[in-house]
């Protein structure tokens, strides 16, 4: 049943669930990666989307370990127009548990959030506004129609010089609405990076606000002195689940089962608490740094005098939140992978630490991820009721 958002004190439900609001393109990939390649209408032009947003991919299963659960805005006035959210590819996910709440902003609540929208794209329409580059246009306009993407809200008295350019600004202002329903909500934005890329493009480099996590991890990573990343880097377990998987039906029944496991439930509390102690304190604790440095000792020992290619692990402060150990993605040989696994084994203490680890050592192991992404996409995918 549909969680329905009609008056101010409504958005307090949504609070209550404690996700963040998710781009809706990031949730469609995820479907569409669910459905896999017999389930597609069409499967080339489905695997031409998917290829251009394996990060998107990666981030829905990603959120379904992590969250304890996730509100969607009106999905099926967005995709798949007049179908029941429950019945789709989505409402397997909720099988044993909810963790995709259907969330239903009424007529009244999104007038008034869209029309502060409308105000702040009005803004990034200004007099200082650039004109979107013609291929960057055409590469978005194109994957919106590849996914079926359906909701161009409308822009009221802005004028713009056609049709392209109003489904791009369409396009954008459904960001600042998923954006207003997170403020409301107080938790999280998860943008697509293209829609992310719109912002930029038109504002003259401004940056749009990010979600706490992303923040958290980004500024760390520029205390480092290492190059500020188009997409802030966090753990993935995304390699892992692949690794792990043969058709998409697969790789969701083993994110559930690693999202109920007891390493995913550790690593839910130790990330929440380092977002809230850095969102409410900017500080990270000398307990966290001391994590990382006992699995850098522990991998140094076992790689002690093992040949191997410069293999170096730096314990700063943007791997203790990363969790990533820069250098031993680099040329794995079965003696590392073997070593690595006797580390897994023997890290001391909390349990995410070696969820971590795994998934830290099957992310180093592709060099070209979207290759198996379109191995696993081709076996069987989930169906909807």
């Amino acid at each position: 049943m549909p969680l329905n958002v009609e008056h101010p004190k409504d958005w307090e439900a949504i609070a209550s669930i404690g996700g963040p609001v998710v781009d809706p393109m990031i949730v469609r990939c995820g479907e569409l990666f669910l459905r896999g390649a017999k389930g597609a209408s069409s499967p080339v032009d489905a695997w031409d989307l998917l290829t251009r947003n394996v990060h998107a991919i990666g981030t829905f299963f990603d959120r379904l370990i992590i969250e304890d659960q996730i509100p969607v805005f009106n999905y099926a006035d967005t995709f798949d127009i007049g179908q029941n959210f429950n019945r789709g590819t989505l409402g397997r996910i909720n099988d044993t548990e909810e963790v995709l709440v259907d969330v239903n902003v009424r007529y009244g609540a999104y007038q008034e959030v869209k029309s502060a929208a409308l105000q702040e794209l009005k803004k990034l329409y200004g007099a200082n506004s650039q004109a979107v580059e013609a291929n960057d246009a055409e590469n978005i306009l194109g994957e919106l129609t590849a996914s079926g993407y359906a909701w161009y809200p409308q822009l009221g008295d802005l004028a713009l010089r056609d049709e392209r350019e109003q489904r791009l600004a369409a396009f954008i202002l459904g960001g600042l609405i998923f954006g207003a329903y997170a403020q409301r909500a107080g938790t999280g934005h998860l943008m697509q990076p293209k829609r992310s890329r719109l912002f930029l493009a038109i504002s003259l480099g401004e940056r749009p606000n990010h979600s706490a996590e992303e923040y958290l991890f980004e500024n760390l990573g520029n205390l480092t002195g290492r190059p500020t990343a188009e997409v802030p880097y966090t753990p993935t377990f995304f390699p892992l689940l692949l690794q792990m998987s043969d058709g998409p039906g697969a790789l969701l029944e083993n994110a559930l089962e690693m999202r109920r496991s007891g390493e995913a439930r550790d690593y839910r509390a130790w990330l929440g608490q380092a977002l809230e102690d850095f969102s409410r304190n900017g500080r990270i604790s000398t307990a966290r740094v001391k994590e990382v440095e006992k699995i850098a000792t522990a991998v140094r020992r076992k790689l002690d005098g093992v040949p191997a290619p410069n293999v170096e692990i730096k314990t700063t402060v943007a791997d203790v939140v990363g969790a990533r150990l820069p250098g031993v993605s680099v040329n794995l040989t079965p003696v590392i992978k073997a070593g690595w696994g006797w580390v897994v084994d023997q890290l001391p203490g909390n349990r995410h630490r070696k969820l971590l680890t795994r998934a830290i050592v099957s992310d180093g192991e592709y060099r070209q991820l979207d290759r198996r992404v379109h191995t696993v996409w081709q076996g069987d995918g989930v169906r909807a009721d």
